[in-house]
């Protein structure tokens, strides 16, 4: 009995003894948990910062590239609209330049009649007669006092054509253009190379027939006046100017390809002329 009693002592202080270390091991325990829930909540909050951190990140990418892009817009716009300025000067000088031309053949002085057959064999006979007088003489001097006679009944003929002449007609029309009223210009060049396609202001007039259908921006008319421009004048030196304008209008007719061929056949053929970098501009932007 008595070493059952011992034993349950022994037993006893050991229980004694290994319960402050039991609850020591759980605290201790517990502390790493809270320890290690600190650290998982501390990686959370420091991945939830890098995301946040990357996702401003690619916000202010996107602003930068949009900030570019607006750049690129607004310098796109400022080209275009210098575009259109030069457009606007070349336009008013070629008109100053054709008005001057105009009226140089409108101040010319009319052409002398020619004489007739007729007329100028009995003018000779006349001053021979004079040299050597000589009785038939009186015949062909009373044969030209008809003439003489007959000349302002056939002025007053010619008046009404006269006023159809083709200068007149291309004066009418170039003034319409110079008045900005585009629609009796267009009738006008039309009428006008309808009526003297084979004149020398012909070139002149097919050119502006075209220009006046660009500034109004029937550009479908436009390409096909240019087509004819060239067709007809293809050593002027208006040719880089009118395929230029031919490929930009059809761009705008959502022609793509057919732009592209146009405007790199004005940096192929004319790559000095100033239409050549309004081509590379405008191929640029298709790009």
């Amino acid at each position: 009995m008595r070493r059952l009693a011992v034993v349950a002592g022994f037993m006893l202080l050991a229980a004694a003894a290994a319960s402050p270390a039991f609850a020591q091991s759980t605290r201790a325990r517990l502390d790493d948990l809270e320890l290690r829930m600190r650290q998982t909540e501390e990686t959370l909050r420091g991945q939830a910062l890098v995301e946040m951190s990357q996702r401003l990140d690619t916000l202010e990418t996107d602003l930068r590239a949009l900030r570019g892009d607006l750049e690129v817009l607004q310098k796109d716009n400022e080209d275009l609209r210098k575009r259109q300025q030069d457009l606007a000067k070349d336009f008013e000088r070629r008109i100053a330049e054709l008005e001057s031309k105009l009226t140089a053949l409108q101040a010319a002085p009319p052409a002398p009649p020619q004489l007739s057959g007729a007329t100028r064999p009995a003018t000779e006979s006349l001053a021979v007669g004079e040299s050597a007088p000589l009785p038939p003489v009186a015949a062909p001097a009373t044969s030209t006092a008809p003439s003489a006679t007959a000349k302002p009944t056939a002025t007053a003929a010619e008046s009404p054509a006269a006023a159809e002449r083709p200068e007149v007609l291309y004066g009418r029309a170039f003034d319409a253009l110079k008045a900005s009223k585009f629609p009796e210009a267009i009738t006008g060049m039309r009428d006008f190379l309808l009526k003297h396609p084979a004149h020398p202001l012909a070139d002149n007039a097919q050119y502006w027939l075209a220009q006046t259908h660009y500034v109004t921006r029937d550009y479908a008319q436009a390409i096909e006046a240019f087509a004819g421009f060239i067709a007809r004048s293809p050593d002027s030196t208006r040719v880089p100017d009118a395929l230029l304008k031919k490929g930009i209008g059809e761009f705008e007719l959502g022609r793509s390809t057919n732009a592209r061929a146009t405007l790199d056949e004005v940096v192929r053929r004319f790559p000095q002329n100033d239409a050549a970098r309004s081509a590379r501009e405008q191929l640029a932007r298709m790009r």
